[in-house]
Formats: structure tokens, sequence, C-alpha cells
């Protein structure tokens, strides 16, 4: 009898770890995908952006937010690249 119940806990062990490994992907796949619009959107702002301008995206911990440095020579122009920055990514 004690056998059985041993038996039965085990089973039911098993069948709940095998179950989160399914949902583990597809919010991997998401946050990827996210990541990858937001890269792209990244890029095109770096082409419309004239000059010598480096942008640094940083992901914040708490989810959907982000951060960025921008340095450049011309001020206007680091300005217009935080204008549309704080636009395309919701700040």
């Amino acid at each position: 009898m004690r056998f059985f119940a041993i038996l039965l806990v085990c089973l039911l062990l098993l069948g709940a770890c095998a179950r989160q490994p399914d949902q583990a992907p597809a919010k991997a796949a998401q946050e990827s995908q996210k990541e990858e619009g937001y890269r792209k959107e990244l890029d095109e702002i770096r082409k419309n952006i004239k000059g010598d301008i480096r942008i640094k995206l940083k992901r914040d911990g708490k989810g959907d937010s982000y951060s960025w440095e921008i340095s450049g020579k011309d001020a206007a122009e680091v300005l217009k690249a935080n204008d549309i920055l704080a636009k395309k990514l919701g700040k």
C-alpha cells in the first residue's frame, strides 16, 4: 500500500514539473520579438539622424521600460535624437 502511495506522489510531481517548460519558450520568444522590434526602430532612427551621434539603448529590469545614452558633437542633433527616441519608445 505504501508503495502505491509513493508511486502516486512521484507521478504527480513528475506531471507537474513537465508542464512548466511549455510556457517558458513562448514567453522568451515574445520578449525576443519585442527586443528585435526595438532594435529595428533604433536602426531606423539612426539612419534618419545626420551627424556623428552614438546611441546606447539599455533595457531596465522592470519589463518594457528602456533608457538610453546619447552622445555627439552637435547639441542640436543630440536633442533631436532624444526627442525622436522618446516618441518612438513611448517615454
